[in-house]
């Protein structure tokens, strides 16, 4: 059900753009590919929805040219970006420029549905476009995940406050084993 309140009206979206930038979330890089090219992206709206079935979710801007090929090629692979592949996120973000191969930076191979996977992500979810939910100029494009890799020991590349961003480690041992922990 949506709920409409006629009372209250929406902030200006200057206001909640500089709001919504305080938030913190892990780079991403969403790929494709469609009649023998691969395409790609870098997103930080990507949640999980559920665990059963797994399902993913990335908000996907209607005005690129990903977006119309995920939606031809029916897949997609979500790549969680380490903090040493800071470099493939400025590349897939554009700002390498328009010409620039994107996935000369990075090295790729691929999963069950032949979506690129970056090599040493932290995570990669290849997918099969389960729905799209119209949101504006986005789309919520839900993943079903059909296969994953996982690299541990890799801390994920954060964005916010308009920058990328490093997890602050900081370790107390309190007596050893089960008391340690990370703050």
């Amino acid at each position: 059900m949506v709920r409409q309140s006629k009372a209250l009206p929406s902030v200006a979206a200057a206001e909640y753009v500089q709001a919504v930038s305080q938030h913190v979330s892990s780079v991403c890089v969403i790929t494709t590919e469609w009649d023998g090219e691969r395409f790609g992206l870098t997103a930080t709206a990507v949640s999980s929805v559920t665990a059963e079935p797994p399902r993913i979710l990335v908000c996907v801007n209607k005005n690129g040219i990903t977006h119309e090929k995920i939606l031809a090629a029916g897949r997609f692979c979500v790549n969680v970006l380490t903090e040493e592949q800071d470099m493939v996120a400025m590349v897939f973000a554009g700002m390498g420029g328009q010409e620039v191969d994107r996935f000369a930076t990075g090295r790729w191979t691929r999963l069950a549905t032949g979506a690129p996977a970056l090599e040493g992500a932290a995570a990669a979810f290849d997918c099969v476009l389960g729905e799209v939910v119209d949101q504006s100029s986005h789309s919520v494009l839900f993943g079903d995940v059909v296969a994953t890799r996982c690299t541990t020991g890799q801390d994920t590349l954060l964005y916010g406050a308009r920058r990328f961003r490093q997890l602050r480690k900081v370790f107390q041992a309190q007596g050893g084993g089960e008391n340690d922990y990370l703050f």
